[in-house]
This record gives C-alpha cells, sequence and structure tokens, in this order.
C-alpha cells in the first residue's frame, strides 16, 4: 500500500502488486544464492577437516578412505548423491582458489551455485600441466585473472545458456584453442547411458562423433521407411526406428544376441487375468512394468522362478560356517528381496552388489540369508576400512552410524 503524507493511503494498480511480487522473488534469489554458497564452503570445509584428521573415521589415518566417508555422511544428511557433494566440493575450493572475484559475487548471493560451475568448467582448459614449468604456471595465473575479472561482471546480466558461450569463446581466444583440438577433447568424453523415463521406459544415450550419429540416423531412417507395411503392424516411422535401435543392439536375430539376466518379478494372478490389488510387475530395484510387457516377458523367457514363501525350493540357502560365498540361490533372492543396495539412500542395484555378511566372517560370521545382505562395492569397502557402522534393522536394511554421531534415517513405507 502507497502512503500519501497528505491525503493517506493510495490504492495499488494490478502492475505495482506485481512488481513487489517480482522484488521478492528476486531478493530471495539472492538469499538463496547466498546459502548455497556458505553451503558448499561449509561442504569444502567438512571435507578438508577429514583430510586432516583421518582417524575421525579410519583407523589406520588412511586419508583417501577418510574423504569417502565424509563425503557418504554428507550426501546423506545433505539427502543427496556423493556424485553432487564431490562436485559442489569441487566447484567450491577451484572457485575460492581460482576464481575469488566470482566466488565473492557467489558469497554475495549474485551468482549461483549452477553459474560458478559453468565458469569452473570452462577454466578448465585453462589448467597446465603438473610440474610445467614457471613461466607456463604464470601465464595460466593471468589467464585465470583474465576469465575471473569477465565472469564476476557476467554473472550479473547473462543467463546461464549465454554465460558459457562467452566463458568458452573467451577461453578459446586466451588459448588460442581450435576446432581440431576441442573435437578431440571431446572425443574423449564419448559415452553410453541410461536413465529411467517413467512407466516402464528408459532412454538410451550415447555421446558419439556426428558423422557417425548421422549414418546411425540415416540407416535407422532408411530400415524404417522401406519395412514393408505388413510387418509396420500400425507403427510409427518414430515407433519402429525406436525398436529397430534396441534390436540391433540387443543382436536380436543373431548368433551373437545379448545373453543377460534381469529380475522381473510377475505375480501369478496377473499372468492368469486376475486383478492385482498391489503394483503389478515389476524389474527389481527399478520401474514398474504395466501387465502386457510383464506377460510379454513371461512368454519370452527361456526360465523363470516361482517364488512363493520359501524362495528356493529344495535349494540350501543357509550354509552356516561351510563356506565363505554365498551361492547363487542366495544372491538371487537377495536380489529379490532388496532390489537396490540395502544401506538406506543407495540406489545402485541389488544385482550388481556385493553381498556382506552382517558378523564378519573373520569374527564368526556364517553365510545365511539372515546374515547376508548387498552392499554396492563402494559402500561395501567403507564398511571394511572405516569406523562407519552399518547397523542392519529387523526388516534387513542398513543404517548407518557416523563416527560423528549421526544416524542414517530410512524412508518412510511406501
Amino acid at each position: 500500500m502507497l502512503i500519501d503524507e497528505e491525503s493517506g493511503p493510495m490504492p495499488q494498480s494490478a502492475g505495482d502488486v506485481l512488481g513487489v511480487l517480482l522484488d521478492d522473488v528476486t531478493c530471495s534469489e539472492v538469499d538463496a544464492n547466498r546459502y548455497a554458497a556458505r553451503q558448499a564452503q561449509r561442504v569444502v570445509e567438512a571435507v578438508d577437516f577429514a583430510r586432516r584428521h583421518p582417524e575421525v573415521y579410519t583407523i589406520d589415518a588412511d586419508v583417501q578412505m577418510a574423504e569417502r566417508a565424509v563425503v557418504l555422511e554428507l550426501s546423506l544428511r545433505l539427502r543427496i548423491s556423493q556424485e553432487r557433494v564431490r562436485e559442489l566440493c569441487s566447484v567450491a575450493e577451484t572457485a575460492t582458489r581460482d576464481l575469488p572475484l566470482l566466488w565473492q559475487r557467489a558469497r554475495d548471493g549474485f551468482a549461483s551455485m549452477h553459474n560458478v560451475g559453468v565458469i569452473v568448467t570452462a577454466a578448465g582448459a585453462l589448467a597446465s600441466p603438473v610440474g610445467a614449468p614457471r613461466e607456463v604456471e604464470d601465464a595460466e595465473a593471468a589467464a585465470l585473472a583474465t576469465l575471473d575479472r569477465a565472469a564476476h561482471e557476467w554473472v550479473l546480466t547473462c543467463s546461464s545458456a549465454v554465460l558459457r558461450q562467452r566463458a568458452k569463446r573467451l577461453v578459446d581466444r586466451i588459448t588460442g584453442d581450435s576446432a581440431a583440438r576441442r573435437h578431440t577433447r571431446a572425443m574423449a568424453d564419448r559415452h553410453v547411458g541410461r536413465s529411467p523415463a517413467g512407466d516402464g521406459m528408459s532412454w538410451i544415450t550415447a555421446l558419439v562423433p556426428t558423422h557417425e550419429a548421422v549414418a546411425v540416423m540415416r540407416r535407422l531412417t532408411a530400415t524404417a521407411k522401406h519395412t514393408q507395411k505388413d510387418r509396420r503392424d500400425g507403427r510409427t516411422r518414430d515407433q519402429i526406428r525406436a525398436d529397430l535401435f534396441s534390436a540391433w543392439l540387443r543382436g536380436i536375430g543373431t548368433a551373437t544376441a545379448v545373453e543377460t539376466k534381469i529380475f522381473v518379478t510377475v505375480p501369478v494372478q496377473l499372468l492368469a487375468g486376475e486383478p492385482v490389488a498391489v503394483e503389478s510387475a515389476s524389474i527389481v530395484g527399478g520401474d514398474s512394468i504395466d501387465p502386457l510387457t510383464a506377460k510379454q516377458l513371461f512368454l519370452d523367457a527361456r526360465g523363470f522362478r516361482r517364488v512363493i514363501t520359501d524362495p528356493v525350493k529344495g535349494v540350501v540357502v543357509d550354509m552356516d560356517r561351510r563356506t565363505y560365498r554365498p551361492t547363487r540361490a542366495q544372491r538371487d533372492w537377495l536380489t529379490l528381496h532388496h532390489g537396490t543396495c540395502s544401506r538406506d539412500g543407495c540406489t545402485r542395484l541389488a544385482l550388481d552388489a556385493d553381498l556382506d555378511h552382517d558378523r564378519p566372517w573373520a569374527e564368526g560370521g556364517t553365510t545365511d540369508l539372515t546374515q547376508l545382505r548387498p552392499l554396492c562395492p563402494r559402500d561395501h569397502t567403507i564398511r571394511h576400512r572405516t569406523r562407519v557402522r552399518y547397523r542392519t534393522r529387523p526388516d534387513r536394511t542398513v543404517q548407518i552410524v557416523s563416527p560423528t554421531g549421526y544416524t542414517s534415517t530410512a524412508p518412510p513405507p511406501f
């Protein structure tokens, strides 16, 4: 409400009200940026403290294991991935050391951690080799100072996309970089990845040279275009391309067709066409599957196992002290039971996990289902080489108890 000294309160227009709201949004962003920078700085300080005092987490003062343990604890406390914790730490460390003007903008709230990360990534191309001559190191420092001065002004007015473009152009100008060298570096990053899309679907992505990507698409398009009409089954060209892509990669119809184990739970009621009250079918540790896909997987499977109460009827699942290595039947049952690594917050598939003895084998532990739990390799190492305790609950999930006094909490039942 606007106040006039003589006539009193003045009515506000809709534009005035909206302007106040937008100003508040801007102020909130500044506060959020400031707190994010402070959090990242505290992450750096926590990791650095663990490096200087590895005895907090380890018995043998192993600095690397202490760092891994504190990153795990931070990821649980902040409810983010360990990769994100390391990214925050790296960005804040690099910006503090090499880009002080930009980092001050972040601490003041005028640069987001995302935009700081954009500049830190661009600055990576300016790094000199380890052990480089003094003049090379001086040139690197001068180049970083140039980028820092420019970036700390750009962040006040540029979007992330524009900021990335400007930083790249400036770095290329400083280094005299060429398209050939950039392509050589990009080639080193080629990889294939999978990410869930929900509803029983996933994205498969591949970073490959452009000419190869064009050739792949042309072959897919040409084959889809010439697929006989009676074999299209009502599919669109996009759908045919996707089907061809999957079939070719899996080697369907060839002598080298892929053979791999995938755990899928399919209730008998679903196969019989009866209604199922709970989540019907799913890939163990992954997404749910619609009834039609579940039935098709069942029909296409070369073998299946029926699980009621005893997971592997007629197979020994408790080995006592007779053997250290779990049986395949035990591994299959633990994969079905847990789906993922049993540690709170870990989503790595149990299919790829190590089977850990709750009570260590060397201390008299037994290779029984009640004493085994899947832990991903990273957690398995931390469990045995640090002071972090992995405590099993009655439901066989694993709680983390840190030497700092932190105790992880399991998510509520879904």
